[in-house]
């Protein structure tokens, strides 16, 4: 149980080796990407040094930049291949060679003066198709004893606005065209009319001015000739497009290639900045996953001539947190994450989660109906998601943003793959149920099954939920699950307190434990009306020294604050039953609808349009709830009532030292 429960085992290790080997060294860690790089133990800093940044280290840095910079520039074309670079200096030959900077950003700075000229007559455009109105040559508004607006205000203002301005009549020109809400205008103001008071107009009555463009011609011609002016603009900045895609063409592999070679080797050198150094010998720590050691060690034995040295050290120290679970089960680590990760000593409950959630989901759901609908939507946004298409635009707009306002697509998809298997189980005790959106249709399948000498049902049930046996036998298994649960929980407590050496928690869980089963063997008698007085039947006897025993042993571990949270670990048991009451409100709602639906059946037209828009407005309203109700309510009871008896988690994720390459190759060609 130990090894399936547990994140993969880590050591922490030590490196030494010659200062001359250092960047061979660094290079297989990267390649491998089994290493996480940590600081210096306590008391080796003192006897270590750092190295000051090389020149290496900047002319890398700055053709980085360099790159990036024409990445950025060209347009992006397919990758054919992978690029191979032994060397930094091979790159920088490489790239020297190709002597395209210049000419790309030649080709840049004209794009940009293009795109700007074009932006200016696309305002200039709008602006002037808004301001046709005015009959004359535009000319005639560039004056040297007067200043000249283009302007917009609300209809309802523009006349008191227009009264303001004609006080002073002899120094305004005044042209306009009304709207239903804007009105638009021509405005010329002579340097006689104050502009304090010209302000003081255009606050007032909340106008916008802006300075009419230096155009002429009238407005129509105006517009013309800057359509053309854009047009012919847009095929110059096709042709340099052209060009840049040619360029890209023919360099972009490479760029891609030398931009991931470069920016691996930037990294490389930012560590080998901060290793700690003698004169002749460098060193450094970090966590490596224990099945990993002995292939390093080899790595390092081959790549640097049997000189660097790999020691395990000794440390109390928390290691980082790596899971590893079985493929189909790698889904949940997420549910598990976003309560806490684990940390590297701890348990892993993934295993356990997998594994229980389906089955609370499927209980809660327990319709073949409602069922087959949540996986077929399941496995359709699966498809979406993941498959070639890659988006989800076939559904309804309104429907996307409401589920992407909620969830990231990969999140979807996660929790599609996490309700798959509770689907499945739901669809399966759906059947046991005999609920098909509410509806009873075993009873026709069971009917014909007993001609062959079958002695099914003759209603279709195998178990009824909302009848009074199955409903006690759901309670009594919901009850059961409960026990079960706490108990595994405390049992893993118990472990985790025994590894760690702490006697009183150990004490106080096997406390909790004789409680808590004590408590459920004294109410499954009082169930079952069975008499125990511990004068007259020794088992009340042992009811008893369970509960007062496991009280003592609460107490002794952890003092007044364990009576104080005695109830918790009946709630704790009591709360599963939530699975039945969520299947039990779910199966009752199916119910009132489908009663409904057919009692209009049976009266007009009007009624019947009316019952089959209750059909399936509410039969989509419980599916909804089917998808979250059952979700949260089952991650809820593992999370709380579950995880709380051994799981602390905090623990911080395993980050190894390196990338996955996409467009250059290994340069040791290490065993990932």
């Amino acid at each position: 149980m130990s090894t399936i429960l547990k994140p993969v085992p880590m050591v922490r290790i030590a490196v030494l080796g010659l200062k001359k080997y250092r960047q061979q060294v660094i290079s297989i860690l990267h390649e491998m990407n089994v290493m996480q790089l940590e600081p210096f133990s306590k008391g080796v800093e003192p006897f270590l040094m750092t190295d000051h940044e090389s020149d290496l280290h900047r002319q890398v840095s700055d053709l980085l930049i360099r790159i990036r910079g024409l990445v950025n520039s060209l347009p992006p074309t397919p990758v054919k291949g992978k690029t191979k670079l032994t060397s930094i200096n091979e790159l920088v030959e490489k790239f020297k060679s190709l002597n395209i900077d210049s000419s790309v950003a030649s080709l840049e700075r004209q794009k940009d003066n293009l795109l700007t000229e074009m932006k200016e007559a696309e305002n200039n455009i709008k602006l002037l198709e808004e301001y046709s109105f005015f009959p004359e040559d535009l000319n005639v508004l560039h004056l040297t004893s007067g200043r000249s607006f283009f302007g917009r205000i609300d209809s309802e203002k523009f006349q008191e606005f227009k009264k303001k301005l004609e006080l002073n009549d002899e120094d305004v020109i005044l042209y306009s065209k009304a709207g239903d809400k804007v009105t638009h205008f021509v405005l010329v103001i002579m340097h006689n009319f104050p502009s304090n008071a010209l302000a003081s107009i255009v606050n007032l009555y909340n106008v916008h001015l802006e300075a009419i463009p230096n155009l002429k011609g009238k407005p129509d011609s105006a517009i013309q000739n800057q359509k053309n002016i854009y047009n012919d603009l847009s095929i110059q900045l096709n042709k340099i497009d052209n060009q840049l895609a040619e360029i890209s063409k023919l360099h972009y592999t490479f760029l891609k290639g030398a931009e991931e070679q470069l920016d691996i080797e930037n990294k490389k050198l930012e560590v080998i900045k901060s290793l700690g150094v003698t004169k002749d010998t460098f060193a450094l720590e970090g966590w490596i996953p224990k099945s990993r050691v002995e292939s390093l060690r080899s790595a390092f034995q081959k790549h640097s001539e049997g000189t660097t040295k790999m020691y395990e050290l000794e440390t109390n120290e928390n290691p980082p947190t790596l899971l590893d679970n079985p493929k189909r089960l790698k889904n949940f680590e997420s549910f598990v994450r976003f309560y806490s990760l684990p940390s590297g000593n701890e348990f892993d409950p993934t295993m356990i989660f997998g594994l229980i959630f389906p089955i609370f989901y499927g209980l809660m759901l327990g319709d073949v109906g409602y069922g087959l609908v949540i996986l077929l939507v399941s496995r359709w946004v699966i498809r979406r998601v993941e498959g070639k298409k890659r988006d989800l635009n076939i559904m309804p707009k309104f429907l996307r943003k409401f589920a992407m306002t909620i969830l990231q697509p990969t999140q979807m998809v996660k929790l599609a793959k996490a309700m798959t298997p509770g689907c499945i189980i739901a669809i399966v005790l759906g059947f046991c149920f005999n609920l098909y959106f509410g509806f009873h249709l075993n009873g026709y399948l069971f009917s014909f099954l007993n001609h062959f000498g079958l002695h099914l049902p003759s209603d279709g049930t195998l178990l009824d939920p909302i009848g009074t046996f199955g409903l006690r036998k759901l309670l009594l298994i919901s009850g059961y699950v409960g026990i079960g649960m706490v108990s595994f929980g405390l049992v893993l407590g118990i472990i985790n307190s025994l590894r760690d050496a702490q006697k009183k928690h150990v004490i106080s869980k096997i406390g909790w434990l004789l409680f808590g089963w004590g408590i459920v063997l004294l109410g499954l008698a009082l169930l079952h009306h069975q008499n125990i007085n511990p004068s007259q039947q020794p088992v009340g006897i042992v009811y008893l020294a369970l509960i007062i025993g496991g009280i003592g042993l609460m107490f002794y571990g952890e003092g007044v604050r364990a009576m104080m949270e005695l109830p918790s670990i009946i709630s704790h048991i009591l709360s599963y039953t939530r699975i039945v009451g969520i299947l039990l409100a779910s199966v009752i709602l199916a119910d009132v609808i489908d009663f409904i639906f057919i009692k209009t059946l049976h009266h007009t037209i009007l009624y019947v349009i009316v019952g089959i828009i209750i059909f399936f407005v509410g039969h989509i309203f419980n599916i909804v709830l089917g998808v979250f109700e059952p979700g949260i309510q089952g991650a809820r009871l593992i999370y709380v009532e579950f995880f709380s008896k051994f799981y602390h988690g905090n623990g911080r994720p395993f980050k190894p030292f390196g990338i996955r390459r996409r467009f250059t190759y290994d340069q040791y060609n290490t065993e990932k």
